[in-house]
C-alpha cells in the first residue's frame, strides 16, 4: 500500500470505533529515543526515517509534526503523499495537540496507545481538552491493525556489565536510589526508561539497534530490587550475579499484573515524564500503592560519571581516533588513486574500521555520511539505493561513533575533498570558533548550560546564522549516545563535575552544504576562589580538524594556539596506534598553522 492508501485504510478503523482523530508518537513503552523496527508505526505509514516525529491522522488532515534537525529530510520523504508537515520548531507552529483541539469538533474522541505516552502528556492533554469535552481512547493502535508484516520486538542475550567498566556494582547503585527515595519521603520507584534500567541493574544486551540496552522495567522498594526483562535471554551466570546483587528477576511483560496486584503498601515516586500510561493505570488499580508525583533520581546519578567510566571513556575516544585516522587515511588514498565513492562505501568503512578495536559492540547510531547539500540535513543518513557520489570538491561531512565496552563515543567532522567556496570556508571557521570558545570556558558552579549557550552559539549568530538543534547534549557510559539531563538549552540543571556533554555547533544551508565540528567533553573541577568552585571542560575527541578548510583572517592567536595544541596532542596520542597510512595522514593533518 501507499501511504496516502494506508492512511485511508486508517480512518476506515477510525470511522468504525467513531473515533475523530488519532495520534501515533515516535518511541516505544519506554519513551526511547532510539527503539526497535517493532515500534517504527509512523515510519510504516509514511515513510518519513526521522528519529523524531508525531504524526496526527484525522477524518480531514494527515500531518507530522517535527523539529528543525528533520525539516529537509521530511520535506522530501513525504513528497507526494498527503501527509502536511508542521514545522515544530518555529514559534508560530501549534503543538499537535493544541491543533487537534482548535480543529476537532466538540465531544471527539482521539486515540492513542496508552503504552506510547507518558502520564505527564496524557494529563497535559486531558486539561486541554476538557473545554470541549474532547475524550482520549487509551487502546487503539490501528498501525498494528494493517500492518501485516510487522516486525516483532527483539529480545537478545543480557549479561551483567563487570564493575571494571562500571565502576560500581549494581546493590551499590540500588543502595543509592533507595537512600535517595528516603529523602523524598517515598520508598518505591518503578523504573520504566531502559537506558535507567540497565544503568541501575548493570545490564546490557543488544535489544536496541545501536544501543546496548535490554528491554527491561524495574522495581526499587525499601526490601525488593525486581528487574523485568526477557529470562530466556538471560543466561545463569547473568541471572547469578543479579542474585548475588539482591535482584529479583520476572519476565518482561509480568511488570503490569505485578503492579496491579503487590500486596505490601509503598509509597511509590511516579516520574510522568518516564513512567507510560499503562503502567501508571495498574499502580493507580492497587489501593496499596500511594503515587507521589516527582522527579526519578536516576538520570541524575547516571550523568555524572564515575572515574572508573570517565577513565575507560579516554579509552574509549583514543580507539574512535584510531578508526577515524584509519578511515580518512583510506579515503583520501582512494579518491587520490581516482577510485569512485559513495556515502554509503563511506559508512560501511568507518564501521568496519571500528569494528577493528578492541570490546567494539555497535555503531552509537546510525552514521551520518554526507556530502555537499546532503549535510545540510542535520540527520541525514545514506542508503545502498540513496547516496551522493564523491567528488574532489566542497565539503564531506562524518557525524558517527561507536558502542565499546569502555564507553560511548560520537564525533562530528567536516573536511574538504578538493576546493570549497568562500561562504563554506567562512560557516566552517565560524562553527569551528564556537567549539574552541566553549572548550576553553571557565564557568562558575551552578551554571547551566544555558548560561553558556551564547559562548558557542553566538560565533554564527554574528553572521546572522543559526542552528536549529541544541549545541550539545549529555552522553551515556555505553549506553544512549543521547542522555539527559545535560545539554546547553536546560534553564534547571547545574553542570555538575563528571557530567559528559558534547560541543557540536553547525552552519545548514539548504540545497548548498552543511558544517558541523562536535568534540564531546567531560566537567572537571578547575580552580576556586573566594568567588567559588570553578569548572572547565576536558576533552576527549582525538580526530584532526580540517585546517584546509579555515579562514585564518578570522581566527585571533588565541584560536590558532589552541588548534596547534590539540593537534599536538591528537598526533602524540593516536600516530602510535595506528598503520603507517593513517600515521601519514595524521601527521599531514595536525601540522601547526599561523596567520
Amino acid at each position: 500500500m501507499t501511504t496516502n492508501e494506508k492512511i485511508a485504510k486508517i480512518r476506515e478503523l477510525m470511522k468504525r470505533d467513531q473515533v475523530q482523530a488519532l495520534i501515533i508518537p515516535s518511541g516505544d513503552p519506554h519513551m526511547s529515543e532510539y527503539f526497535s523496527d517493532h515500534w517504527r508505526t509512523g515510519t510504516y505509514i509514511s515513510g518519513f526515517t526521522g528519529e523524531a516525529g508525531t504524526w496526527v491522522i484525522t477524518t480531514e488532515i494527515s500531518g507530522l509534526w517535527t523539529d528543525g534537525r528533520f525539516y529537509v529530510q521530511a520535506q522530501n520523504q513525504l513528497a507526494g503523499t498527503e501527509v502536511v508537515l508542521f514545522r515544530a520548531s518555529e514559534p508560530d507552529c501549534p503543538s499537535y495537540t493544541q491543533y487537534l483541539h482548535d480543529t476537532l469538533p466538540e465531544n471527539s474522541v482521539v486515540a492513542l496507545n496508552g503504552k506510547l505516552f507518558n502520564v505527564d502528556q496524557i494529563n497535559q492533554m486531558k486539561d486541554l481538552f476538557t473545554d470541549k469535552d474532547i475524550s482520549i481512547d487509551i487502546t487503539k493502535d490501528y498501525g498494528n491493525d494493517i500492518w501485516e508484516d510487522r516486525p516483532k520486538e527483539e529480545f537478545t542475550p543480557v549479561y551483567y556489565l563487570d564493575e571494571k567498566y562500571s565502576g560500581k556494582t549494581a546493590a551499590q547503585k540500588i543502595t543509592e536510589v533507595r537512600e535517595a527515595l528516603a529523602e523524598s519521603g517515598c520508598d518505591a520507584l518503578v523504573v520504566s526508561r531502559l537506558d535507567n534500567t540497565n544503568w541501575l541493574f548493570n545490564v546490557r544486551a543488544l535489544d536496541v539497534p545501536t544501543s546496548p540496552l535490554a528491554t527491561s522495567y524495574g522495581f526499587i522498594s525499601k526490601d525488593s530490587a525486581v528487574l523485568f526483562l526477557s529470562l530466556s535471554c538471560l543466561s545463569e551466570e547473568a541471572k547469578e550475579t543479579l542474585s548475588k546483587n539482591g535482584i529479583c528477576v520476572k519476565e518482561y511483560e509480568e511488570i503490569y499484573s505485578y503492579l496491579e496486584n503487590l500486596n505490601t503498601q509503598a509509597t511509590v515516586l511516579c516520574d510522568e515524564k518516564e513512567v507510560n500510561y499503562m503502567l501508571y493505570n495498574a499502580m493507580e488499580k492497587n489501593h496499596n500503592l500511594m503515587l507521589v508525583p516527582g522527579t526519578s533520581p536516576i538520570p541524575m546519578m547516571k550523568a555524572i560519571k564515575n572515574e572508573t567510566e570517565i577513565a575507560n571513556t579516554y579509552t574509549a575516544y583514543l580507539k574512535d581516533g584510531c578508526a577515524e585516522a584509519e578511515f580518512f587515511g583510506w579515503l583520501f588514498e582512494a579518491l587520490e588513486n581516482g577510485e569512485t565513492l559513495t556515502e554509503w562505501d563511506c559508512s560501511e568503512k568507518i564501521a568496519s574500521f571500528r569494528a577493528a578495536q578492541g570490546n567494539y559492540v555497535s555503531e552509537s547510531f546510525t552514521a551520518i555520511m554526507a556530502y555537499r547539500d546532503n549535510a545540510a540535513m542535520m540527520h541525514y543518513a545514506p542508503t545502498p539505493d540513496n547516496c551522493k557520489k564523491l567528488e574532489r570538491a566542497h565539503l564531506f561531512l562524518n557525524d558517527s561513533g561507536g558502542q565499546y565496552y569502555e564507553g560511548t563515543t560520537d564525533t562530528t567532522r567536516t573536511f574538504a575533498l578538493g576546493e570549497i567556496s568562500a561562504q563554506e570556508r567562512r560557516d566552517f571557521t565560524t562553527s569551528l570558533k564556537g567549539v574552541i570558545a566553549l572548550s576553553r570556558q571557565r564557568f562558575l558552579a551552578g551554571s547551566t548550560g544555558s548560561d553558556l549557550d551564547a559562548i558557542c552559539r553566538g560565533q554564527v549568530w554574528r553572521d546572522g546564522l543559526n542552528y536549529r538543534c541544541g549545541t550539545g547534549h549529555g552522553v551515556g557510559y555505553f549506553l544512549n549516545v543521547h542522555e539527559a539531563p545535560p545539554n546547553f538549552r536546560d534553564r534547571t540543571i547545574a553542570l555538575e563535575e563528571g557530567m559528559f556533554i558534547t560541543i557540536e555547533p553547525g552552519v545548514y544551508t539548504e540545497g548548498s552544504h552543511g558544517v558541523r565540528t562536535e568534540n564531546s567533553v567531560v566537567v572537571r573541577k578547575d580552580i576556586e576562589t573566594e568567588y567559588g568552585q570553578f569548572y572547565r571542560f576536558e576533552t576527549f575527541t582525538v580526530v584532526p580538524i580540517d585546517t584546509d578548510c579555515l579562514d585564518l583572517a578570522l581566527m585571533n592567536d588565541e584560536e590558532i594556539q589552541w588548534l596547534n595544541d590539540y593537534h599536538k596532542h591528537v598526533y602524540e596520542k593516536v600516530s602510535p596506534l595506528v598503520s603507517e597510512r593513517a600515521r601519514k595522514w595524521l601527521e599531514k593533518k595536525t601540522q601547526p598553522i599561523s596567520r
